[in-house]
């Protein structure tokens, strides 16, 4: 027999003080010290036949109480979560307050719910359907920049170094190579080259070190300057591409439809971040604090993680954005909230509208790879299980289905005002748009 008293705590997070009755805990104690008796050595009898006090004497001090909790504390938990009916989100928070023989067993749990999520009308959703025009500069841009692509890395000479110059440099006994130019900072290594030619030495000043202290200036050596040679726009450069193109207006109306193409796919993504995004901030859901605190605590977590890659400490990243802790913590916690709330607003979703991935979906998807790949499926299955990667290929395939229903149910205001590039550029994300 179970007994429980419970408190909630907030919202959807409840603490279950659960008590298990003396007869069940002396039951599964007469059963622990049975099986103890055959595995353990008692000095002077035979398995099995030392009285129970020597046998405690040889048993770990705490293995007794490690068996108790571990034989009925799940069972106990799980009896309670049927008879309450709840629907769990993550393991529950396991505090024992009474684990001795002779005694009831207590222990209290910290459970929380799955936040109910009220979901909005998508008839009360429209999204924005953008129009982006292709300007003549923008192909002329995209051209050059696959003439650059196309361009061969060759020696300067003995000419200075420039902005976009690949500079191989040596310090010391070893050689690395910085693009020359692209920084504000006169004194770091890719500015300290402009101006150097072949053969020359110089100096820059490494940007942070270990103790946040001015580093000390360091020599370096300029080995070799190399150029890029950009292709001519000729016939040559035009079979090189593509065979089909005859002409220079060949490329460009190749150049603009892949371009136009570009800016419908775009279109159509933003669009669909728009529908989930409203989804999100119209629908309600009450989501415990505690869960924002621990989600809060992760993205900060992981935040620091990366910005220690590049040398940077939290308390150097707070001094140079002039922002104190309190305002970081809680523009993360304004963002944990709302990816929650995405994430229980999409599940809930998914749920009520039966989205589901079928295994003959997932089949279509690894027939693609495969033919894009030149593998036979199977073995794309199995390299894709080796590393792990199939589950997510199926929430790949599972947040596509879901979000292409909601874009299809929702309503769409198409704008008669087209947008450059550039504007389309300047836009906020929507997410950004609505993050409460």
């Amino acid at each position: 027999m179970v007994q429980f008293k419970k408190e909630e705590k907030e919202k959807h997070l409840y603490e279950y003080e659960i008590t298990i009755e003396e007869e069940k805990v002396q039951e599964k104690l007469e059963n622990i010290y049975k099986e103890a008796s055959q595995r353990v050595a008692v000095p002077g009898f035979r398995k099995g036949k030392a009285p129970r006090a020597i046998l405690k004497a040889h048993l770990n001090p705490n293995f007794i109480k490690e068996e108790l909790t571990r034989r009925l504390v799940p069972d106990a938990l799980n009896q309670v979560v049927k008879e309450e009916n709840l629907t769990l989100f993550g393991e529950p928070d396991i505090d024992l307050v009474t684990v001795n023989e002779g005694m009831p067993l207590v222990f209290k749990a910290l459970i929380l719910e799955k936040p109910q999520t009220t979901l909005a009308n998508l008839d009360d959703i429209e999204v924005r359907k953008y129009k982006v025009i292709i300007r003549d500069s923008d192909v002329d841009k995209e051209i050059e920049g696959i003439q650059k692509s196309k361009g061969i890395w060759k020696e300067k000479g003995d000419f200075p170094a420039e902005t976009g110059d690949m500079v191989r440099i040596q310090i010391e006994d070893k050689e690395f190579a910085v693009m020359a130019g692209y920084s504000d900072d006169e004194s770091v290594l890719s500015r300290a080259v402009i101006g150097l030619k072949k053969g020359d030495t110089g100096k820059f000043r490494p940007q942070e070190t270990e103790t946040d202290k001015p580093a000390d200036e360091v020599e370096f050596t300029v080995t070799e300057i190399m150029e890029k040679e950009i292709p001519d726009l000729n016939k040559e450069f035009l079979t090189q591409l593509n065979p089909d193109l005859k002409s220079l207006d060949d490329l460009r109306l190749k150049t603009r439809e892949s371009l136009e193409k570009w800016a419908e796919d775009l279109v159509q993504i933003r669009m669909e971040k728009e529908a989930v995004a409203l989804l999100t901030k119209k629908s309600e859901v009450a989501i415990p604090s505690v869960l924002i605190d621990h989600e809060t605590k992760h993205q900060i977590d992981h935040f620091i993680e990366h910005i220690q890659k590049d040398g940077m400490t939290l308390e150097k990243y707070l001094e140079i954005t002039d922002t104190d802790f309190e305002d970081f913590e809680k523009d993360f916690r304004k963002q944990a909230y709302w990816q929650l709330k995405k994430l229980f607003v999409l599940q809930e979703y998914a749920n009520k509208n039966g989205i589901s991935v079928r295994e003959e979906e997932m089949n279509e998807d690894l027939e693609k790879i495969a033919q894009r790949t030149g593998k036979e499926v199977e073995d794309v299955k199995q390299i894709l299980k080796k590393n792990n990667k199939m589950d997510d290929l199926m929430d790949q395939k599972f947040q596509q289905k879901l979000i292409l229903d909601i874009l299809q149910k929702v309503k769409t205001k198409e704008l008669e005002e087209p947008i450059n590039i550039d504007q389309w550029k300047a836009l906020e994300d929507p997410e950004e748009e609505m993050v409460e």
